[in-house]
């Protein structure tokens, strides 16, 4: 479990580097980043689905990593924003784990919320995130008719040291794990209700 916790920090820690662009030294050459393959419609495995809106949510991009960066343990990404207000970010992916239980309380599936947290503190290391503090302690939580493991974080984020909130849930789903990523603004328009909401609705929305 260690290694595959190395192997997906590793990526997303790949990732956002090709994001933020530039090489470590300044004038050092730089490689082409992979070009990114996007992620289908539809999840094979799962059955899960990924409409182009969702509860004024757009998609604006996804990920297959298996083709992007020859890692399929790593499954599929899928993007959706609300303007500047709230980007969501939804994970599907076994890590070539054979049996992942459904829901939140297994051992495997709390050891990878645990992972995925320290992902989120691994790019503060790497100037995403500054402050972080635990907002909503971690809990299970019912979005969509599904339990997750839930933790909501605060923090500075570091581009334009603007206040946010990032929340992580995750749950056990048909031999996989379902990961999903949100990020707001605090003091936008974007409500708690209103997050609760797009939620609700784009868990709902995968599930059908």
């Amino acid at each position: 479990m260690l290694a595959s916790m190395l192997r997906v920090t590793t990526l997303v820690l790949a990732l956002l580097g090709l994001a933020l662009g530039g090489a470590v030294a300044q004038g050092q050459p730089q490689e082409a980043p992979p070009q990114r393959v996007p992620a289908p419609d539809r999840h094979p495995a799962t059955g899960l689905n990924f409409p182009p809106q969702i509860a004024g949510a757009t998609r604006y991009g996804s990920t297959d990593y298996g083709k992007t960066a020859g890692k399929p343990e790593l499954g599929y990404g899928w993007n959706y924003r609300i303007g500047d207000q709230l980007v969501a970010t939804v994970y599907v992916y076994n890590l070539s784990i054979r049996s992942i239980p459904d829901g939140p309380t297994s051992p495997v599936v709390q050891q990878q919320f645990q992972t995925s947290l320290l992902e989120i503190y691994q790019l503060a290391k790497y100037n995403r995130y500054e402050d972080i503090k635990t907002a909503k302690e971690p809990a299970d939580c019912a979005i969509g008719g599904i339990i997750f493991r839930c933790i909501t974080l605060w923090a500075i984020r570091s581009i334009d040291k603007k206040p946010v909130y990032s929340a992580l849930m995750l749950t056990g789903y048909r031999n996989h794990f379902l990961k999903l990523r949100l990020d707001w603004l605090e003091g936008s328009t974007t409500s708690q209700a209103m997050v609760d909401r797009v939620t609700n609705a784009l868990v709902g929305s995968i599930m059908r």
